[in-house]
């Protein structure tokens, strides 16, 4: 028979082991939450089938889990959102990350009407098919699946805002860059607008024209510079930044412009 002292020993030993399983079952549990609906407010690509959206997302890797696209799907609607995952470690600090993800629904989406699945509100993705076509790039630049961390650095109306989307007026941006840091954004809303004026303390050079069209350079910095005109089918921005070193020249992003063709 066990002394006491040992009676104690052994009931200390199983409590511990007892309160380890407990914050194991606890962290996993924790770990393995559902994932909750995150809410849809960025741009939104719908492919050229009408079976494919994609949408800009932006997390912080070491703390949580990838957000993902989700669709909820009737023969009248579809209700998309993001799911963002629950865990967090706050041990860890890390650059946020920002890259597209994707979801190819049941059927196409067709007249179905698109809405945002948390709060119902309905709006037009941007169609692939109109996107216009890139003829030319500067040497080095390829597209790219991630959106490049400089364009969170900046702010202004020359600036592409993927996670700021119009319900109404669809608009899409395209990312480029070279094996270093520089990085180039083509932006595309389906509207005409007027061309704006260059931004006050900008140096916008000499007057500028796209195909034909009114431009202005309404950013002019040895770190950034911008370039907008609309076709009277589209309003497009051209942006490049390169913090360390020098942005495109307002000739190499006249050329990239010109490059576009709408289909």
């Amino acid at each position: 028979m066990s002394s006491p002292g040992r009676r104690r020993a052994l009931l200390a030993v199983g409590a511990v082991v007892a309160l380890a399983a407990l914050s194991v079952g606890a962290r996993y549990a924790a770990d393995h939450e559902p994932r909750a609906d995150a809410g849809l407010f960025s741009q939104v690509l719908l492919s050229a089938d009408g079976r494919t959206l994609t949408t800009p997302v932006t997390w912080t890797p070491c703390q949580e889990a990838e957000p993902r696209l989700f669709a909820r799907e009737t023969p009248q609607t579809v209700a998309a959102d993001l799911k963002t995952g629950r865990t967090v470690d706050q041990t860890h600090e890390c650059p946020s990350a920002s890259r597209l993800v994707s979801l190819t629904l049941r059927a196409p989406l067709g007249t179905r009407q698109l809405s945002e699945a948390n709060t119902g509100k309905p709006f037009v993705p941007f169609p692939a098919a109109r996107l216009a076509d890139v003829g030319y790039l500067p040497r080095g630049f390829t597209a790219i699946s991630d959106v490049p961390q400089v364009f969170g650095s900046v702010a202004g109306p020359w600036t592409p805002h993927p996670y700021n989307r119009s319900d109404t007026v669809p608009s899409w941006t395209r990312y480029y860059a070279t094996a270093g840091t520089p990085a180039l954004s083509i932006t595309q809303v389906l509207a005409a607008a007027s061309t704006p004026d260059p931004a006050p303390g900008t140096d916008a050079g000499p007057p500028m024209s796209v195909n034909g069209h009114r431009a202005s350079l309404v950013c002019d910095t040895d770190s950034e510079r911008a370039l907008t005109w609309s076709d009277g089918v589209s309003t497009f921005t051209v942006v490049s930044i390169d913090p360390h070193h020098a942005a495109l020249s307002p000739s190499e992003l006249l050329r990239v412009a010109n490059g576009l063709r709408n289909p």
